[in-house]
């Protein structure tokens, strides 16, 4: 009888963190809208490519994208809008928001209208400004000396060295895996920067559509690391990486939870810097031909990888968590922070990761879309053209 009641208790508890499971204030109305949005955009989208004609198909393309730039722009003032009325924003965080708004923008402009260079390095300087104005607001937010009592986490039960060592050892390990699966690369261009601006909006934008949030940060989105992890397994691992790091600073925008200068490296900067190998399958040959797999296998690791990160985050920075938890629920094992971390990430990063993949194969099964996944990744290889064979003197006897 006390398992059955503890059971329901615990249930209870995280049903409360389901997001659109009501229409009470603004927040949850937006999400609500915008999730079933979402799903109707991308069914339109991949009927669309499935039903038009091939002469047609480029239209469709240039349609389908202005259509997702204006979205995420909606959803990113909408959102911002939104925290604002409910005292739930950081006033200083606005302006990183503002910026990626403008990158949507030029984003589009960049990649369906194909005007000049100059907006290109435009919609690129826009993403590079985003990110430093996603660094200083963070800054100021940590040295405001608000952050560890809105943590509510005491200095003495952070494990500093095992965050230092962690962070280090990933930072390592994900740096290892671009550098070896990308020797064929080209350096970032204006095309490249401009589609990396647009899928680091796009993922920002979806990272607000959540179908579940958890009590002390992260939550379970409707595919927001897609357009990164398309990014990666486009452009290479190593722009994979550097467009996964922007997106983890600026996530650190939405969702705070900042009390450790490794701490912040490991949930954001690592964490979401590991989702941009997805394109490591690739550069290694592996399962060449076979586009859904190497996606498919390529996210798995991006997205273990993200989650050992918050694991160790987790047990280093929040582990004391775990010991409310277990007094709360009566469950002893909770005390372990090890254990409670690991609990804690797999309800939230492991569906995550699933919704992730199952979106990014439906995309890639349609034979245009792929189609087009491809010609860009050709062209974000290095062409390696070949000798010149020596000219042969007929008069030679």
């Amino acid at each position: 009888m006390f398992n059955s009641l503890l059971a329901t208790s615990i249930w209870e508890d995280i049903t409360n963190f389901f997001v659109p499971s009501s229409f009470e204030d603004a927040t949850t109305i937006c999400t609500t809208v915008m999730l079933w949005l979402a799903i109707a955009l991308i069914v339109a989208f991949i009927v669309c490519k499935l039903a038009v004609k091939k002469e047609c198909q480029h239209k469709v393309n240039v349609i389908s994208l202005i259509v997702a730039m204006v979205f995420s722009v909606a959803c990113i003032i909408t959102f911002a809008v939104c925290s604002f009325m409910e005292d739930e924003i950081v006033a200083i965080t606005f302006y990183p928001l503002l910026v990626l708004a403008i990158v949507c923008i030029l984003g589009a402009l960049a990649i369906a209208v194909k005007p000049v260079k100059a907006v290109r390095i435009a919609a690129a300087g826009t993403i590079v400004a985003a990110l430093v104005a996603a660094l200083v607001c963070m800054i100021v937010y940590y040295e405001s000396g608000d952050a560890p009592e809105w943590n509510w986490v005491a200095p003495e039960d952070v494990n500093s060295i095992g965050l230092y060592i962690s962070s280090v050892a990933l930072i390592i390990f994900i740096a290892a895996i671009a550098l070896l699966s990308d020797r064929d690369a080209k350096p970032f261009d204006s095309r490249s920067m401009s589609f990396a601006a647009m899928c680091v909006a796009m993922s920002f934008a979806l990272s607000y559509i959540k179908f579940f949030e958890m009590p002390m940060g992260g939550s379970i989105t409707f595919a927001s690391m897609l357009p990164v992890m398309l990014y990666s397994y486009m452009f290479g691992c190593r722009k994979g990486v550097i467009a996964g790091l922007v997106y983890g600073i600026l996530q650190a925008v939405q969702d705070p939870w900042l009390l450790h200068p490794a701490q912040f490296l490991l949930d954001y900067g690592v964490a979401f810097a590991a989702v941009g190998v997805t394109g490591c399958l690739r550069g290694f040959k592996l399962f060449k031909g076979n586009m859904r797999l190497q996606f498919t296998l390529g996210a798995l690791i991006g997205g273990v990888l993200r989650f050992i990160s918050h694991f160790f985050s987790g047990a280093f920075a929040f582990g004391s968590f775990g010991a409310g938890y277990a007094e709360e629920y009566g469950i002893a094992a909770l005390n372990n922070p090890y254990l409670y971390s690991l609990i804690y990430q797999c309800m939230y990063v492991i569906p995550e990761i699933i919704i992730v993949v199952v979106v990014g194969v439906i995309l890639l099964s349609s034979k245009n879309f792929a189609r087009q996944v491809e010609k860009y990744s050709l062209d974000s290889r290095v062409k390696v053209l070949p000798k010149e064979q020596p000219v042969q003197n007929e008069n030679a006897n």
